[in-house]
């Protein structure tokens, strides 16, 4: 056995680092080589050790490559537990695919992919590969902590370029990384390395990644993608390297002009002028995503879109500044980055991580916001996909750093009124009216947005955490606006819902709204508690019982007052009706880690609360 097997057998990792590990970095070295401009080499190899199943993704090769870059000399060797070679793979052996994102219908990028499917664990696979970049545009980063159970032995990112073609970095939580830099002839080097790390497991309620992890971004200072070049010295400068990739893309052909006019030039109000765009460009376009080389950045111009009656985000939001731009109203195109664990946008690290583009029309604190992939979302409402966050505004003269929307908790509501009645066997049938605003309309409108009646109806017959029961005259009106309202009816059967004797009915009456959420104590908490909404929400239970019963028990009124909301509950029996009256807030904040224990003891406490049983026994 040769010595580098050798140093593969699995028996030669820490024991701190293989315990709770589902895998192992054994080693990961990443080589960037930024030649110039349009050239930049990367070169990566790495080793990891797979302890279970949990690992398997892990031992997986997975790479992509486009027209801006290829890939090429990948090798992969599979070992044992002892570090004795098994297979290798060939080049043919390597599956070639296009990425399938499941929103695009065409990209250009394909993805390279071999799986061993070796299952005697422990096993040691090792890939290598190279790409080389013709941009440099967006570069590599440094991610070393693959995910949670995974143990690191030796890790590093090493950054070489040019002298007089120095780079920009964004180093993130590196306490236990390791830097070096020294300068060979007129070449300058940057090395970031990472050892000995033991297996993380992320906690419930944490923070994003980039603000617990290690990760080291890089960029230039300037950069050329295709034909373009750009500047990322500052985010205005950035900002105008996009409005050189948008311009002359704005102009609408002369019928989208008359309709424009058609639409808005007898209006007075601006925002009815703004919301009547709005409804055209959802009415007469689609959200289909193209990335295609430089459209993976540069808009389809206006006169694609309104002939082809679609676009992605970047092309719809231009077309839709263009149709205000011909209504006299002044819009702007913005780049975010969308979803929940998003980048964050850093004041000093100009870079281009961006995944999506909306429309901001500026109106001091009351600015209109406007998601053009949507074909049904309000005008002016951003929900959780992009709300609460920096963006880059791109203005005439460059970029701008703006925020979106925040949603208070007078914003985000979800009233519910429900009038039961149960019968002798346990049964109940009951009438339901709830009404949610802001983003609690989120999983309605999405419902309503793509649902046929058929999956409404299955929806609601698998949604509650209820026995055996059927929904029925299901009903749901959308009141468009910044701050959307819906309105939502419905009967329901449940058979069972209470459990009866001879003497007694066992009921717990708070029916629909549970605390899903229970958690264990943790002494160790490291990270802080962000929690990601403001939302209040009601609850009015009546049920009406059968004659002849009275109180036999019923749980007290509770009342709490915590740092991440308030809860209360009462219950209460009047001429054979049971009423429940639930109340729960929650906040959007972020809170230090030694108030876990408090958080724990909230939210345990209301999933028991919620669950509290009324017991009626025969007068």
């Amino acid at each position: 056995m040769n010595s580098y097997a050798q140093s593969l057998d699995v028996h030669l990792i820490p024991d701190s680092i293989a315990a709770n590990a589902n895998a192992v970095v054994r080693y990961d070295n990443t080589t960037v080589t930024i030649e110039s401009e349009n050239k930049v080499m990367v070169r990566h190899n790495y080793a990891i050790t797979v302890f279970n199943e949990k690992g398997d993704d892990y031992g997986i090769y997975s790479n992509t490559y486009d027209q801006f870059n290829s890939l090429s000399d990948i090798s992969g060797t599979l070992y044992d537990a002892f570090g004795k070679k098994i297979r290798t793979i060939r080049k043919k052996d390597l599956d070639d695919a296009p990425v399938n994102d499941n929103m695009s219908l065409i990209m250009d990028a394909r993805r390279k992919s071999y799986n061993f499917y070796y299952r005697s664990y422990p096993y040691t696979v090792v890939f290598n590969d190279e790409e080389v970049h013709s941009q440099s545009f967006r570069l590599p980063y440094w991610q070393p902590i693959l995910g949670a159970g995974i143990g690191i032995q030796q890790s590093s990112f090493k950054v070489t370029f040019p002298s007089q073609f120095p780079i920009n970095y964004k180093a993130l939580q590196t306490g236990a990384v390791l830097f070096d830099s020294i300068i060979v002839n007129n070449s300058k080097t940057y090395t970031w390395q990472l050892n000995f790390q033991n297996a993380i497991q992320r906690e419930p309620y944490q923070s994003n990644i980039y603000q617990t992890d290690p990760f080291v971004l890089i960029t230039v200072p300037k950069f050329q993608i295709q034909n373009y070049t750009g500047s990322m010295q500052s985010w205005q400068m950035f900002g105008k390297f996009i409005n050189q990739l948008n311009q002359g893309r704005d102009v609408l052909p002369d019928q989208v002009k008359n309709e424009v006019h058609l639409l808005t030039d007898t209006v007075q109000s601006r925002n009815q002028k703004i919301f009547a765009l709005y409804h055209y460009l959802q009415k007469n376009t689609r959200y289909i995503n193209i990335v295609l080389g430089i459209g993976g950045w540069q808009p389809f111009d206006c006169k694609y879109v309104a002939d082809n009656k679609y676009g992605d985000c970047k092309a719809l939001s231009n077309f839709m500044v263009a149709l205000l731009k011909e209504a006299g109203i002044k819009a702007y195109y913005v780049l975010i980055s969308a979803t929940d664990r998003h980048l964050p946008m850093w004041k000093d690290f100009p870079c281009g991580y961006f995944n999506h583009a909306t429309v901001c029309v500026p109106n001091g604190q009351d600015s209109i916001w406007l998601e053009c992939t949507d074909a049904t979302v309000s005008p002016g409402y951003a929900g959780h996909f992009t709300d609460d966050r920096d963006a880059l505004l791109i203005t005439d003269s460059g970029g701008v750093i703006v925020h979106t929307p925040v949603y208070t908790i007078k914003d985000n509501q979800q009233n519910r009124v429900v009038h039961a009645t149960v019968d002798e066997n346990g049964n109940m049938h009951a009438q339901v009216q709830t009404r949610y605003t802001g983003q609690a309309t989120d999983d309605v409108h999405n419902l309503l947005d793509v649902g046929s009646p058929e999956k409404i109806q299955k929806y609601y017959n698998q949604n509650f955490d209820l026995t055996t029961y059927t929904v029925q005259h299901i009903q749901l009106n959308e009141q468009k606006g910044i701050i959307p309202v819906v309105q939502e009816n419905f009967d329901i059967v449940v058979n069972g819902l209470a459990a009866v004797t001879s003497k007694r009915i066992f009921l717990k009456p708070n029916i629909f709204n549970k605390w899903e959420v229970k958690l264990l104590p943790d002494e160790t908490r490291k990270y802080p508690i962000v929690l990601k909404q403001n939302f209040l929400q009601t609850d009015t239970v009546f049920i009406t019982i059968p004659n002849g019963y009275e109180i036999e028990f019923m749980p007290k009124p509770q009342n709490i007052h915590s740092l991440f909301g308030d809860y209360a509950i009462r219950f209460s029996f009047t001429n054979n009706e049971l009423e429940v009256d639930r109340y729960q807030t929650g906040v959007k904040e972020e809170l230090p880690a030694e108030t876990y224990a408090k958080l724990v003891e909230f939210y345990n406490a209301i999933y028991l609360y919620d669950r509290s049983q009324v017991v009626l026994k025969k007068k």
